[in-house]
């Protein structure tokens, strides 16, 4: 019955319909630093998946980078506006003046911080997930997995993860991990809760919106690892809106309203002061 519900409640919109706050004060930043003055329009992906930036069933775009755009321009004095493209073309779509920041996901990385600025606003990882009644002593990716069995995704960085710590598990005389495979999430938890397997391993953006949007009955194990940050992306050389969006994020720290934000998608985890 616990799988049942998985099926019935995965995929539930997490939009809270809530409207966007009006501007906090005077525009801190203008055109040309902006397309359009009193507006900050944010590059996202049409083809993002959950917690990040997503569609709900209404068509609606949500997630946690979304919530964290708006709050963002609200801190900034702007309202804001979000411009869709492809993943894939986000970069080329900023480069073009069509937006003014990036938030789509999009993994710091040298080659890109060749051509874009960035401000870092959360981490991303790979976690694991128990379930909730039986967690099976399981307590991160370290020795409590040998023997024990483990579904992820063919080709992703959980496998090779755990493949790697299931030959630390026989190099130290111990049972190798048992690695199932499933491209379906919803079916890899519904595996954990009916304890067909002992853990889930995905990224953890995912274990926590499954966590905390889906009623999903599981719960994440141990400290996210192999992280990477994401960051907004400006153009090179935009200083102004660069230094707007970085005062504005840790304005957005202090009076708890981005640590609030990261709790409501299961993402606390990956606070980048953390």
């Amino acid at each position: 019955m616990a799988g049942a519900a998985v099926f019935g409640i995965v995929g539930c919109s997490a939009s809270s319909e809530k409207a966007e706050p009006a501007p906090a004060g005077p525009a801190k930043v203008a055109p040309p630093a902006i397309l359009e003055a009193g507006t900050l329009t944010i590059c996202a992906p049409n083809d993002g998946t959950p917690p990040n930036v997503y569609h709900d069933e209404s068509g609606e775009l949500v997630g946690s980078e979304v919530d964290l755009g708006k709050a963002l321009a609200t801190q900034m004095g702007l309202k804001s506006e979000f411009h869709e493209s492809s993943f894939a073309t986000v970069i080329p779509t900023l480069q073009a003046k069509q937006c003014d920041v990036i938030m789509a996901q999009l993994y710091i990385k040298p080659e890109r911080e060749a051509v874009v600025d960035f401000v870092p606003y959360v981490y991303s990882g790979t976690g694991i997930a128990v379930s909730k009644a039986k967690p099976a002593a399981i307590t991160g990716l370290d020795e409590s997995l040998c023997g024990k069995k483990v579904i992820l995704a063919v080709a992703t960085t959980a496998e090779s993860l755990a493949q790697e710590q299931s030959g630390k598990c026989t190099a130290a005389g111990k049972a190798p991990v048992d690695i199932t495979r499933s491209n379906q999430a919803d079916v890899s938890i519904q595996q954990v809760q009916n304890g067909q397997v002992d853990a889930y391993m995905d990224t953890a953006e995912t274990l926590g919106y499954y966590a905390t949007k889906t009623g999903a009955q599981i719960q994440s194990v141990g400290q996210p690892f192999g992280t990477i940050k994401i960051g907004a992306a400006t153009l090179k050389g935009n200083t102004a809106l660069h230094d707007a969006i970085a005062q504005a994020l840790g304005e957005l720290e202090a009076n708890g309203t981005y640590g609030k934000i990261l709790g409501e998608w299961g993402m606390t985890d990956l606070n980048i002061k953390s």
